[in-house]
């Protein structure tokens, strides 16, 4: 007994490890492939791809091993071996990357380039780790019923998951960085492995197969045909889920990490629930087909109605107060999610009681039944951004992804008459009821959309893309621009001196890159002010909505100077192939959202200054809002790049302005009176409605005052401390450190 449950306990230490790599990974190749849908699927293709792969093969060589948990074991310890060498990997990945970047930007080769590198960077560790689960169900399988084997590994693992994303999300990133993550990870994984192979030196079942007495079922034993076709609705639908409530839910929030890491721990906490009432209930389970008929129903039920009843009815939430969101979050996802999801976790391992539970061949058939799980994920993670989201909207693809539930319900109940004679009639209700709630006006609708209108905005437009739900309106006097319920900026005249400022430090200057487009202002003032100007805009739907800021968007898109490019500002920094006189940065806030890192980090701005011209500047706007040990680190982090560096307190009061530049920066007073001079620029920035000036003299007192610290002063008002990097993205992880104050 004793021995059973260490086994168990490594599994979870396992399962601890696999979710580490995999938030640790995504967060990694980000940083290569760019933070696009097109990108983030393709790690995700290549993530699931390797495990399905892993799960396929590795159960086939399970049923030919003496001993499975000594096989187990040493692919534990393989992997840590290949964790370990990743980052060595993921360079090279990069590398290549760069090198195919320029000649295929802007085609669909790039896309499949982008995939198959994900493969090669994950699949050596990821089918390692597909091959483990099958490996030891081949274990428990001789002496138990490969179903039981199965629910019982599946929770497990599932446990294990829900405490790797905690600690991932909440602690190790934060504590030792995404490579110290990792390490922690490998530990994991290497204790598991030696405990494995410690144990598998008395493994008796190496010697000899067990006589086991089959748990009986009032089913006869299926094909393989029907656990899968479950199995790949099951993954598809669940990877279905989880990627839409994580959209839905985090309406408003803010785009915290912490936000995205609840969610995951929510959906993986209801898997495991399930899985253990499974394993608990899987002998007195008479008919699995009609268990997972009514499972299918009343997920379909319950997804429908969390939807209507919760989701979109938001709470009032405030992205300034993390915890306050957080809390809120973690209800809506107690009462949508956790209902759910603990279905779900019923239903897959309920599918396995449907195989033909052979000792001999209980690698190869728990192996399929994961792998093709794993692929109906895979089709999720393509078909529901790619094609569900843009089109039908997040909130619809609840309702279609409940009518497939309630389809395979009805099938199932179907087949499973007698016994489930009263079933298919309950299916054929909760269909007639989703749709009948389809087509109640409003009870299906964009939760930022409900949410800014219960506050009293007014909408001017609202529209949905792979990436977010973007809106445009108006709440007070000013018009605004919200991406993801949470407001981006205003039209103020902080982002209207965003180019001026570092043209005022360039007068020469020619090219400028914008990175962010917001509501146009900062691409619209560099067009006015005479130069170059290409944007980066992560959000597809975000320049649409420029025409409801300014009646001459239209044409300042067709001006041939300026150009609007729908990628990750980062990559498209770091790959692209030209130099830019000014380069201008304004991440979303609030500072501490999911990603600010990315364009915020000292790979960023090195990155920026292997960009510029000679003498060109970099801008980097810092909102306020954060305590000023973080905000110090900011500036740290500029100033250990730029050895000259301006500091600038903005003009609206919302923010400051970093310029850096490898050459010495200055303001000088005819310099910049010959610039707000210059056709057009004095009129742009005295429109905004925070202007505090309108003539070139009341401006130029303006700039001087608001200067604040140049290279000295700045220095030494930051002094020595910790620097934002990729692998310490420290404004997105913050809670340790502001609520117990460690974690430096």
């Amino acid at each position: 007994m004793l021995r059973t449950l260490v086994v168990f306990a490594i599994f979870i230490v396992s399962g601890a490890a696999g979710l580490i790599y995999e938030i640790v990974w995504s967060r990694q190749l980000v940083l290569v492939f760019g933070n696009t849908t097109q990108a983030v699927s393709a790690i995700l293709t290549g993530f699931f791809g390797g495990m399905a792969i892993g799960a396929a093969v590795g159960g086939q060589i399970a049923d030919r091993v003496r001993s499975p948990l000594r096989m187990y074991g040493v692919l534990e310890l393989i992997l840590v071996v290949v964790v370990l060498i990743t980052p060595l990997t993921f360079d090279l990945i990069h590398e290549a990357y760069r090198g195919i970047y320029p000649s295929l930007e802007g085609t669909p080769a790039l896309a499949l380039a982008r995939l198959v590198l994900a493969v090669l960077a994950l699949a050596p560790a990821t089918i390692l780790m597909g091959a483990t689960f099958p490996a030891l169900v081949r274990h428990f399988s001789r002496s138990s019923a490969l179903s039981v084997a199965f629910g019982r590994l599946y929770s497990a693992n599932t446990v294990g998951a829900v405490l790797g994303t905690l600690l991932a999300g909440f602690v190790l990133i934060e504590v030792l960085g995404l490579a110290g993550a990792l390490a922690a990870g490998a530990v994991c994984s290497g204790v598991a492995g030696v405990t494995a192979l410690w144990l598998s030196r008395t493994d008796t079942s190496a010697v000899h197969t067990a006589i086991v007495e089959r748990t009986r079922t009032a089913v006869p034993p299926a094909s393989m045909r029907l656990p899968l076709v479950i199995a790949f609705i099951s993954g598809l639908t669940s990877l279905g889920y989880q990627v839409t409530w994580t959209r839905l839910l985090a309406s408003g929030t803010g785009g915290y990490t912490y936000v995205f890491t609840v969610i995951l721990a929510l959906f993986l906490i209801g898997i495991a629930l399930g899985a253990i009432i499974f394993s608990a209930v899987r002998s007195r389970m008479r008919n699995p087909i009609r268990v997972l008929a009514a499972s299918q129903l009343a997920v379909a039920a319950l997804a429908v109605a969390g939807l209507v009843l919760v989701i979109v009815r938001p709470t009032p939430l405030d992205p300034e107060d993390p915890v306050g969101t957080v809390a809120g979050l973690v209800i809506s996802g107690l009462l949508v999610v956790l209902p759910v999801t603990t279905l779900m976790g019923i239903a897959f391992p309920t599918a396995s009681a449907l195989l033909r539970d052979e000792t001999g061949h209980a690698g190869a058939e728990s192996g399929s039944l994961l792998a093709v799980n794993t692929a109906g994920a895979i089709v999720g993670s393509l078909v529901i951004p790619f094609a569900l989201m843009p089109t039908i909207g997040s909130p619809w693809i609840i309702v279609v992804l409940a009518l497939t539930n309630a389809a395979l319900g009805v099938a199932l109940a179907i087949r499973a008459r007698p016994h489930g004679r009263l079933l298919a009639p309950v299916g054929l209700v909760v269909i007639v009821a989703i749709l009948g709630a389809s087509a109640v006006p409003r009870a299906i609708v964009q939760p930022n959309e409900a949410r800014l209108l219960s506050d009293g905005a007014t909408l001017f437009a609202s529209d949905e893309d792979e990436i977010a739900s973007v809106q445009a309106g108006q709440r007070t006097s000013t018009p605004e621009l919200w991406v993801q319920g949470t407001s981006m900026t205003l039209l103020t005249v902080d982002a209207k001196l965003m180019p001026i400022l570092p043209l005022i430090a360039r007068p020469d200057s020619a090219r400028a890159l914008v990175v962010a487009f917001g509501m146009g202002t900062a691409f619209r003032s560099s067009l006015i002010a005479g130069l170059r100007a290409d944007v980066v805009e992560l959000v597809p739907s975000v320049p649409d909505m420029f025409q409801f800021y300014y009646p001459d968007a239209r044409d300042v898109l067709a001006d041939p100077d300026g150009r609007v490019i729908v990628t990750d500002g980062r990559n498209h920094l770091e790959l692209t192939g030209e130099r830019f006189d000014i380069i201008v940065t304004d991440p979303p806030p609030p500072i501490e959202s999911s990603g600010a890192s990315v364009i915020s980090s000292r790979e960023y701005y090195e990155a920026g200054r292997a960009h510029l011209t000679p003498s060109g500047v970099m801008m980097q706007w810092v909102p306020y809002g954060a305590p000023e040990a973080e905000f110090k680190e900011h500036i740290r982090t500029f100033a250990a790049v730029f050895p000259n560096i301006e500091v600038v307190r903005g003009a609206g009061g919302y923010g400051v302005y970093m310029l850096g530049s490898v050459e010495p920066i200055a303001f000088d007073p005819v310099v910049a009176r010959e610039i707000l001079g210059r056709p057009g620029i004095l009129e742009d920035i005295s429109s905004a409605y925070d202007s505090p000036a309108t003539t070139i003299d009341d401006w130029l007192a303006v700039i001087d005052r608001q200067r604040w610290l140049d290279d000295a002063a700045a220095r030494a008002y930051v002094g020595d401390g910790p620097l934002i990097t990729d692998d310490r993205p420290r404004p997105e992880y913050f809670l340790l450190r502001r609520w117990l104050g460690i974690g430096g």
